[in-house]
């Protein structure tokens, strides 16, 4: 008997209830004396499965969103609920509300219910052809698309997209999506000021157990022609080195040329080392409105 032969109950409660009992049943199972095509097609059914609750996954938190469901629950926002409400902890959650923006049908302010973002992505996740981890590699190459690009390109785009994701890994989308992106703009002269102001970022990660921090950005021409400019004169080999007393602070224009020349000869730092005490002096001292001491501070990024 197929699935869809089953008689099922219309209510939503109910049905997660029987999948919850199902999959309570599944994990008392002896699957040992399971036969080999058995198992195959087990774990087959399983991932449709697993990928078209995706799709499900999107539709309830379209309607936690909508209705603002999550206030009921105690919580200020959609990600605070996902984050804190179900644990999922602040990552996950975002990467939920990332497929649901991509494959869910919200609702406006006027009451009109709009078509998903990615249409044809959808239709896939609801026949469990993909998942969220494909949906959120089509929504990061769709966003990458220059604006200038015609709608109907645009269209027939995602269309590709979702049609080479049920056949390749999320990795494998990446890299069709790479090669989409050099066709639509081979030598990025579509790219135009207003993708690039749509596409700047920068974002200090977490503090992992050394208190340090990864950085993850996307620089627009300017903010990198600023740091070019500036950086150099900071991150000089021999300046602002934390690690040594006597090394000058400021700008290497303003350094005691002898004294600059002695620390040049003492500096062990890689560039990058550099770079991040550059960076470390210049935000200091645009704080004190002085040339930086050589304290060191908790939160440690580096810049390469």
């Amino acid at each position: 008997m197929v699935a869809s032969e089953v008689l099922l109950p219309d209510d939503p409660a109910a049905l997660a209830r029987l999948l919850e009992a199902a999959a309570t049943k599944f994990g008392s199972l002896p699957l040992s004396a399971v036969t080999e095509d058995t198992l195959l097609e087990t774990v087959e059914t399983l991932e449709r499965t697993h990928r078209r609750l995706d799709g499900v996954d999107a539709a309830v938190l379209v309607e936690v969103s909508d209705r603002a469901v999550y206030r009921k629950a105690g919580y200020l926002s959609v990600h605070q609920y996902l984050a804190q409400g179900l644990r999922l902890g602040d990552g996950t959650a975002r990467r939920r509300r990332l497929s649901a923006a991509g494959i869910g049908r919200f609702t406006d302010l006027q009451g009109q219910t709009h078509p998903p973002v990615l249409p044809a992505t959808a239709v896939a996740v609801g026949e469990g052809a993909i998942g969220a981890d494909h949906v959120r590699e089509i929504d990061a190459i769709m966003d990458k698309i220059p604006t200038a690009i015609d709608a109907s390109v645009r269209a027939r785009a995602e269309v590709q997209l979702a049609w080479v994701a049920r056949e390749l890994s999320p990795a494998g989308v990446r890299t069709a999506g790479i090669r989409l992106l050099a066709h639509l703009d081979p030598d990025g002269t579509v790219t135009d000021e207003r993708d690039r102001k749509r596409l700047r970022g920068f974002t200090i990660l977490p503090q992992d157990l050394r208190l340090m921090s990864k950085v993850r950005g996307y620089l627009t021409p300017a903010l990198r022609a600023e740091m070019e400019a500036a950086l150099p004169s900071w991150a000089a080999p021999g300046m602002n080195n934390p690690d040594d007393p006597d090394s000058p602070s400021g700008t290497v224009e303003s350094a005691d040329p002898a004294a600059l020349a002695a620390a040049v000869e003492r500096d062990t730092r890689t560039p990058g080392q550099r770079t991040h005490d550059g960076l470390q002096a210049l935000l200091r001292a645009s704080r004190t409105g002085v040339g930086g001491g050589r304290r060191s501070g908790d939160l440690v990024i580096t810049v390469t």
